[in-house]
């Protein structure tokens, strides 16, 4: 990773606030994607804030690609499989983020925790952002990538995640 390649992931993810953004549109494909329209567990949160708050880790998902397994095989075909080596210990690193963005998510009626089933689902949100308060096209690009990658997950057990992603649970 370069310098500016590092400040940029600072400028742009240095906030829990865009986290929570891309927690609920991780959510939203989680739940569109999945059999049954269920929500994620919890912990998948925090798998995925670890792929979406990196730049490297994030450019690869597109809708260019079936499912997560042609998502790690991208790394592995590029002799780059080291990189999924650091998604466990990002997902240590950005736990503080990780809670803090669910907390503003809740706070602000974006998303619900089912604290029976510990399933985070998303909320519907029918109030129009004022003029000048749309996020940047950035942003928004990287809400579909969280939305994309949820609906990858949902394919998925979490140990089935875990072994793809090379995460200890």
């Amino acid at each position: 990773m370069t310098l500016g390649q590092l400040v940029e992931e600072v400028e742009i993810w240095n906030t829990p606030i865009i986290g929570t953004y891309l927690i609920w549109k991780f959510t939203q494909g989680y739940c569109k994607g999945h059999p049954d329209g269920d929500a994620p567990v919890g912990i998948l949160i925090f798998f995925a804030t670890a792929i979406l708050t990196n730049q490297i880790l994030i450019k690869p998902i597109t809708n260019k690609r079936n499912d997560l397994q042609s998502y790690v095989r991208n790394f592995e075909d590029t002799k780059n499989s080291d990189i999924l080596l650091s998604i466990h210990e990002r997902i240590k690193n950005k736990r503080k983020y990780t809670l803090s963005a669910i907390d503003i998510g809740i706070a602000k009626g974006l998303l619900v925790w089912d604290t029976e089933s510990g399933k985070l689902y998303p909320c519907e949100v029918t109030k129009i952002p004022e003029r000048g308060k749309n996020l940047k096209s950035k942003i928004l690009s990287e809400g579909r990538k969280a939305e994309i990658l949820g609906k990858w997950f949902s394919k998925h057990e979490i140990s089935t995640i875990a072994t793809y992603l090379k995460v200890v649970l």
